[in-house]
C-alpha cells in the first residue's frame, strides 16, 4: 500500500537524480553546439572536463569529445558520442519542441543550418591544423572568394555567408533574427557556434548580412548563451580555439 509506493517514488526520484546529464569537453570555444543546445533545451545538465584525456579517450565509444553521458536507461543508458547524435538527443528529450523545430519542415531547417555550421567548422579546422596552405587559408577570407560555383571543398566564408543569407530570407523570419519559430533548435545552435568562432577572428564578417547578423546578435543576447560565454555554467570562460592565418 501506502508505504510501498513511497518507497517507489524516494527511489525513482535518486535515479533520476543520479542520471543528470553530463556533458564532456575540452575548455575550448571548438565543438560547442551541444553545451550551448544543453544550456538552451532546459534539460537539466553539468559540464565537464575531461580529467585525465590519455586515460579517457580509450573508455569512450568513438574515441573523442563532445560525449554526454548519465543518459537514462530508458534512453539507452550510458554515453552518447558525436556530436550530430547528442544534438538529435537534446531535440528530442528537451520539453517541447523548440530544440527540435515546430514541424517536419523547420526540423529539416534545423538539420541543414547544423551541416552548414559543420562545413563552416571543417574549413576552420582545416586552417587550424595546416591541412591547407597559408594562401589558401587567406583566400577562405577574402571578400573577393564569394563564387559559388567553385569545387565547395574550396568556398570562402563569404560563399558561405550569402548562402545562409539567402536562406534566412526564404525561412520568412530574417527581421526576427531566426530561421525557426523558436530560433534555438540545435541546427540554430550549431550555426550560431560557428559564427561565434568567425566573429572572434574577424569581428566585421557577418555586417554585410543582415539577417544573419540579425540571429547571430539576437542568439548572443539570449540569457542561456550568455551562460555559456560568461563562464558560469563552464567552470570559467572558454579559449578561443580558431585563430586568424598569417597575414590577414
Amino acid at each position: 500500500g501506502g508505504v510501498s509506493s513511497s518507497i517507489y517514488q524516494s527511489v525513482q526520484r535518486t535515479s533520476e537524480l543520479s542520471t543528470m546529464l553530463e556533458i564532456y569537453y575540452f575548455p575550448l570555444f571548438a565543438k560547442v553546439a551541444p553545451i550551448v543546445a544543453l544550456e538552451h533545451s532546459g534539460l537539466d545538465y553539468i559540464y565537464k572536463k575531461p580529467e585525465n584525456w590519455a586515460e579517457m579517450k580509450p573508455t569512450l565509444t568513438w574515441g573523442c569529445l563532445p560525449c554526454l553521458k548519465n543518459l537514462p536507461e530508458a534512453h539507452g543508458g550510458g554515453d552518447l558520442g558525436q556530436e550530430m547524435a547528442i544534438l538529435n538527443y537534446i531535440a528530442s528529450a528537451a520539453d517541447g519542441n523548440k530544440m527540435k523545430g515546430r514541424d517536419l519542415s523547420e526540423e529539416l531547417v534545423s538539420h541543414q543550418l547544423y551541416g552548414e555550421g559543420e562545413d563552416i567548422y571543417q574549413s576552420l579546422g582545416r586552417i587550424k591544423n595546416k591541412l591547407i596552405s597559408n594562401e589558401d587559408a587567406l583566400d577562405f577570407w577574402n571578400k573577393n572568394n564569394h563564387v559559388k560555383t567553385t569545387h565547395n571543398r574550396k568556398f570562402g566564408v563569404y560563399v558561405f555567408l550569402q548562402m545562409l543569407e539567402n536562406f534566412i530570407t526564404k525561412c520568412g523570419k530574417a527581421k526576427e533574427g531566426k530561421y525557426t519559430t523558436s530560433g534555438c533548435t540545435v541546427g540554430e545552435c550549431k550555426l550560431w557556434c560557428s559564427l561565434h568562432c568567425l566573429i572572434l577572428i574577424e569581428p566585421t564578417v557577418l555586417d554585410e548580412h543582415t539577417g544573419l547578423k540579425t540571429f547571430y546578435t539576437r542568439f548572443l543576447q539570449e540569457t542561456a548563451t550568455q551562460n555559456i560565454l560568461n563562464g558560469s555554467k563552464t567552470d570559467g570562460i572558454m579559449s578561443q580555439y580558431f585563430v586568424k592565418p598569417e597575414g590577414m
